[in-house]
């Protein structure tokens, strides 16, 4: 059996995973994917695995590289047992040693993992921010958010989940057509990726419609026991000041903590569109992006 072979049975009968190590994700977003663990006895016959580091490669012998899919937000170390922070760090430079070699390597760790260092196996540490809402927390939004989705309200908006993704997606794809960015996905591959994370319920496609049915804003999120996470989100210039995509994400972050479950906005390197996190009440979230090249 290989280590994906393994991890596959692993993820399907004994480990609640981080759904961007899910393997039905990883199925879906990596052009190869496979997994490096750490096991240890449970009896004679059977061994349970502690640590795994699931990662997606491209590329052939000479140019074979670690990456991340752009529909996709961490790639890390995971720990399926309690132990101190010092075992770790021993356990997570383990799995870094059993990796492949390749001319480049790009992890992005949990929040939960920031503390661990992957400076020993030759990588370099570059700080990323995500911004989080807590399961608990209070929303507080900013005058202009409330005051978008009193509008949405007032106006009668509705939230449905997508019944048609081609709309949809032309409106998650917009914000990069406007800013001049290529597309990070297709139509075909989003519409795999959203009818899978149907099927796992680990996440779909929400739409904002006005009274009259105008496809105003769409989001798409994913999740996993612990978050809910929003990946793309888009609406349509025509009605730019119509307030749904606040009341949108206002929405979906009200349905994420009815359900026990924090939010996560996937971080930004623009300040407005932070800006306009915060605006939720959504805290800065400090994260860590290893590197390695040896080009």
């Amino acid at each position: 059996m290989t280590n994906k072979e393994r991890y596959r049975k692993f993820c399907a009968t004994h480990a609640v995973v981080p759904v961007f190590s899910n393997p039905f994700l990883l199925d879906a977003v990596a052009e190869n994917w496979d997994v490096v663990f750490i096991s240890e006895s449970e009896s004679e016959n059977e061994s349970r695995i502690i640590a795994a580091l699931p990662y997606c490669w491209k590329g052939n012998l000479f140019t074979k590289r670690i990456y991340l899919p752009d529909v996709s937000f961490y790639q890390s170390v995971l720990f399926f047992t309690d132990v101190d922070k010092n075992r770790k760090q021993i356990l997570t430079e383990q799995l870094v040693q059993q990796l492949p070699k390749t001319v480049k390597s790009y992890f992005k760790f949990l929040p939960e993992h920031t503390a661990l260092s992957l400076v020993k196996s030759g990588f370099e540490k570059e700080t990323y921010e995500t911004y989080t809402i807590q399961k608990d927390q209070a929303l507080t939004l900013s005058t202009n958010h409330k005051r978008n989705v009193q509008k949405a309200t007032k106006l009668n908006y509705t939230i449905l989940e997508s019944k048609n993704t081609e709309r949809s997606f032309a409106l998650l794809t917009s914000t990069f057509i406007r800013q001049k960015i290529k597309t990070k996905i297709s139509l075909m591959e989003f519409e795999k990726i959203n009818t899978l994370a149907k099927k796992h319920h680990a996440g779909n496609t929400f739409d904002c419609l006005d009274e009259h049915k105008n496809l105003l804003a769409s989001a798409f999120v994913v999740e996993d026991t612990d978050s809910v996470y929003y990946l793309f989100g888009g609406y349509d210039t025509a009605f730019k000041n119509s307030g749904a995509m606040t009341f949108l994400l206002h929405h979906i972050i009200q349905d994420a903590q009815q359900r026990n479950l924090d939010f996560n906005f996937c971080g930004s390197s623009k300040k407005s569109i932070a800006a306009y996190f915060e605006g939720f009440g959504a805290t800065k979230t400090e994260i860590s992006i290893w590197k390695k090249s040896i080009l």
